[in-house]
């Protein structure tokens, strides 16, 4: 953003923010945290994070010295909990997922629980206490599917937005976008384990293409959309493809090939050529009408 960008941002932000509480599902992981931060840069009543990992809630608790800052342990299947936080809420940004695409091809029943019935659960629980506005965290990975977790993720961007459709008393939509570099697990991480410890950069294959940007750029993206929700969009921004070698050279030119994972995909969409008959484009993001709107 140039600095009168900013600016006007930061403008829509504050009017948009101000005096809100605000319920963060996931709130404790790598987007999350940086979401939370950002927010409280703004005039808001209170943030609530919820997360069933008490030491990301612990680490936030460390890093951020705000007393609008409420930390939440609780899982999203748990339909008392999210009851509770959820209680006198202005706005919802619904981040919690089994996200490891290796992890959740080995772990389907609980991928399918948290993502699907975690999301119906906070939906559910949304059209019965009626916040304002109800943004679910969505990934590339659920444009034209191929792993559980993208299949996953395509379908709680489905139920979002039927409910967007449907519900009048709450405005809800996703955000769809690609690998956010600094999110932990990903593959700078990895490969920065490997440069630490003297050993070849493991890659996937020298022909795999992913799209990334900044959680920076994730985090301001996640706060635009809410601003713009209406009827159950999918906002995905227009990122930059890039291919894995070519990264992996700029960093070390001694690398390892250790394969394609399980349903991975050698070049991700971040739209399909059906959701572009769909969408209203603009010069920064699609916005997809699932219902034709």
């Amino acid at each position: 953003m140039n600095r009168k960008t900013n600016m006007s941002f930061k403008a829509i932000m504050n009017k948009e923010l101000k005096g809100k509480t605000i319920l963060i599902t996931g709130g404790g992981g790598s987007i999350g945290s940086h979401l939370t931060k950002k927010i409280l840069e703004y005039p808001i009543k209170t943030v609530r994070v919820l997360d069933i990992d008490e030491h990301a809630l612990f680490r936030l608790s460390r890093s951020l010295n705000d007393s609008r800052l409420r930390l939440l342990l609780g899982n999203v299947l748990d339909k008392e909990r999210i009851e509770i936080a959820a209680k006198n809420v202005n706005i919802i940004i619904h981040s919690a997922a089994v996200k490891n695409i290796e992890i959740s091809e080995f772990n389907p029943i609980e991928t399918i629980d948290t993502n699907i019935n975690g999301t119906t659960n906070m939906i559910k629980m949304a059209i019965r206490n009626m916040p304002e506005k109800f943004l679910n965290i969505s990934t590339d990975k659920a444009a034209d599917p191929s792993t559980l977790y993208g299949t996953t993720k395509q379908l709680s961007e489905r139920l979002t937005s039927w409910a967007g459709f449907h519900v009048k008393t709450t405005k809800f939509a996703s955000v769809r976008f690609g690998n956010v570099i600094e999110t932990r697990g990903n593959v700078f991480e990895i490969w920065n384990e490997e440069l630490k410890s003297k050993l070849p950069l493991s890659i996937t294959d020298p022909n795999m293409n992913r799209y990334f940007f900044s959680v920076d750029e994730a985090v301001n993206f996640i706060l635009q959309c809410l601003s713009m929700i209406n009827e159950g969009e999918i906002f995905v921004p227009k990122m930059k493809s890039y291919n894995i070698k070519e990264l992996a050279s700029k960093i070390s030119k001694n690398h390892k090939i250790i394969g394609v994972r399980q349903g991975e995909k050698m070049k991700e969409i971040l739209i399909t050529e059906a959701e572009k008959k769909q969408a209203k484009e603009n010069r920064d993001m699609w916005i997809i009408s699932p219902y034709g709107h």
